[in-house]
């Protein structure tokens, strides 16, 4: 694929979703689901709802001023939906199995700190979709 092929009208590469573009939710509802949609705050911009349910975090919501990530990693079984400011994220990844392409990943990882959440999504675009947002005010777009 040549790079003009993958250029927009204004000779930037076409790429991660954008805040302004349409993303998408997970499609089923459940606990998780209605607990990040509830807990929306006035003023607050939800941009989608992430993640196959399976790993130690389950969801992820992105909006315009946090992450929320349904967190399964507490002891006793129980669960919590930890909400974190934008600001307080320090790097996003793409993992994957050494023995395949960094393209096909479908885990993502948001470092808070120390400390490394990992979000399985459910395809390459899923995951892609919540890298980019994260990143487009990582790097303050």
């Amino acid at each position: 694929m040549s790079l003009q092929s993958r250029t927009g009208l204004f000779g930037q590469l076409a790429g991660p979703v954008r805040p302004g573009q349409r993303v998408g939710f997970v499609p089923a509802h459940g606990p998780g689901v209605e607990a990040i949609r509830r807990d929306m705050l006035e003023g607050e911009q939800i941009y989608g709802i992430f993640g196959d349910r399976r790993g130690p975090t389950a969801l992820v919501g992105i909006t315009n001023r946090r992450v929320l990530l349904m967190d399964g990693q507490y002891a006793e079984g129980r669960v919590a939906l930890t909400s974190v400011p934008l600001r307080q994220i320090v790097c996003c990844s793409y993992i994957t199995a050494a023995d395949q392409p960094i393209t096909e990943a479908t885990v993502v990882g948001i470092k808070v700190g120390r400390t490394q959440y990992e979000v399985s999504c459910t395809s390459p675009e899923e995951a892609q979709d919540v890298h980019g947002l994260i990143m487009w005010h990582l790097i303050g777009l």
